[in-house]
């Protein structure tokens, strides 16, 4: 499989961009330009699944990228003839789809999508001129292969998640310890503080990436109360629990202490009111509620 550096071809798609020619038109009329030429690769053909990395520039800015998450993203190749008329064209066919026919793996071609007025209604568009989506072929199976790699994925993800499942009782008893020797007042050596008022204790320090402000993070956790009840764990699930830290997205006391955290770390967070639901609550959080929460930064992505 050829791959292609995701910062040498950023950096040429910024001057590509800077230039604002050699544009194309794809089969739904979407301007695209295609950087490479594979003479080599194999070309997607409709019915199979061409696996992509995407990175999303907003006024040729990077926005999001799926180098960042690690991972590939599986897009079926349409047959542009059955797809219905209420589908087809600039804002309706799908960009990266719309595209695969025209690549071999290997290729890099980068799309501009029109911003319409639905899209303007979000506030990270609102004053946007430009989104592209820059596009690398980085694999191609047929509907079979892919039939196979869902199973795959599909056993994979469900031996992950009894593994995670089966943790839950030891995890819910060391927090459980955790928790009591806390509200009596025990263990104050061990805990930290911040200026906001959080509080936490590292129980074992990850040698991994360090947790920062943009990028994105899995993290298993079990909140509890100080009465030691639990109120919501992702362990029960079998699944990480995955966000954009320093983006709002969750309480700011997860936001600052993930933070703190470096990839593998194992940690609790010991979060006032008023950096989770405050004087509301929520669900089985009265107001005003001191959170405790254990939580492993499984991946900085």
């Amino acid at each position: 499989m050829k791959k292609i550096s995701f910062f040498l071809f950023a950096a040429s798609a910024a001057l590509i961009f800077a230039c604002g020619d050699n544009y194309m038109t794809s089969p739904s009329g979407y301007k695209y330009i295609k950087h490479t030429n594979s003479t080599e690769g194999e070309s997607p053909k409709i019915g199979d699944y061409g696996f992509v990395n995407i990175s999303v520039y907003q006024d040729d800015s990077l926005v999001n990228s799926t180098y960042q998450m690690g991972r590939t993203v599986p897009i079926s190749v349409p047959d542009l003839s059955q797809i219905p008329a209420d589908q087809k064209g600039v804002g309706k066919a799908n960009p990266v789809a719309d595209v695969l026919s025209l690549m071999k793996v290997g290729d890099s071609i980068t799309v501009d999508v029109p911003i319409d007025s639905a899209m303007r209604k979000s506030p990270a568009l609102a004053n946007a001129k430009k989104l592209s989506y820059a596009i690398v072929l980085e694999e191609v199976k047929t509907k079979d292969q892919y039939n196979e790699y869902l199973a795959e994925q599909r056993k994979a993800s469900d031996e992950k998640a009894n593994e995670m499942k089966a943790q839950e009782a030891a995890v819910a008893e060391q927090l459980g310890a955790i928790v009591k020797d806390y509200v009596a007042g025990k263990n104050k050596d061990k805990i930290k503080s911040t200026s906001s008022g959080l509080k936490y204790m590292i129980i074992e320090e990850g040698t991994g990436k360090q947790a920062e402000a943009g990028k994105s993070v899995d993290v298993m956790y079990y909140g509890m109360l100080p009465s030691g009840e639990e109120f919501d764990n992702s362990y029960k699930r079998g699944q990480e629990f995955s966000f954009p830290l320093g983006q709002g997205q969750v309480i700011k006391g997860w936001d600052e202490g993930i933070a703190l955290l470096k990839e593998g770390s194992k940690a609790v967070l010991f979060i006032p009111s008023d950096l989770a639901y405050g004087d509301q609550g929520t669900g089985k959080i009265p107001a005003k509620s001191e959170l405790m929460f254990y939580v492993e930064l499984k991946k900085v992505n």
